[in-house]
């Protein structure tokens, strides 16, 4: 009997040492549910901006050429311009393209007020850019942090802004978000 006792004992001790612990665990889990719901704003305003720029800062110096051999500059930037950043063999970027070229077309002084700017230097550049070339003036950059992409503070993919003159107003993820910009 002193086995079966000891045994019994033992389970009994295991079973609340186990409930103890799962306990615990459900706290930390309930926790951590609070935290979330509380420390975490939800909506637009949760997502990162993708550009570093804020609304209302001028964006960085840069001097660089289209792909029509036209020089493209900070200071001759002027009204309300339309600014995308694609990479060729970005799932994101590849899934916006459609919807930026219908905001890019849509886009009030047309091709003149739109820049793509396509990263990289993968085989894929070339179709995007043939892609993007009748509704904007296409920029690429091939080196990481070239000059582009200093002077507007990409810090994802894809990352759309709108700027008046050389201000940025705000930067998007989603090309469905950027406003109509004939009424901006």
């Amino acid at each position: 009997m002193s086995y079966a006792t000891a045994a019994v004992t033992t389970v009994g001790a295991l079973c609340l040492v186990n409930m103890v612990l799962l306990l615990a665990v459900i706290r930390r889990l309930g926790e951590h549910t609070r935290l979330l719901a509380n420390g975490r704003p939800r909506g637009p305003a949760a997502e990162p901006a993708p550009l570093d720029v804020a609304p209302g800062t001028r964006v960085g110096e840069f001097e660089v050429t289209d792909a029509d051999g036209g020089q493209v500059t900070r200071d001759g930037l002027s009204g309300t311009t339309l600014v995308g950043f694609l990479a060729p063999g970005c799932p994101l970027c590849e899934d916006s393209v459609p919807e930026f070229l219908a905001r890019a077309q849509a886009a009030p002084g047309g091709r003149d007020q739109v820049l793509a700017v396509v990263l990289g230097a993968s085989a894929g550049v070339g179709e995007l850019c043939e892609r993007l070339a009748p509704v904007a003036r296409v920029l690429t950059e091939r080196e990481e942090g070239g000059p582009l992409v200093r002077a507007f503070g990409v810090g994802a993919l894809p990352a759309y802004g709108v700027l008046r003159d050389d201000v940025m107003v705000a930067s998007y993820a989603l090309p469905e978000r950027i406003p109509d910009l004939a009424s901006a």
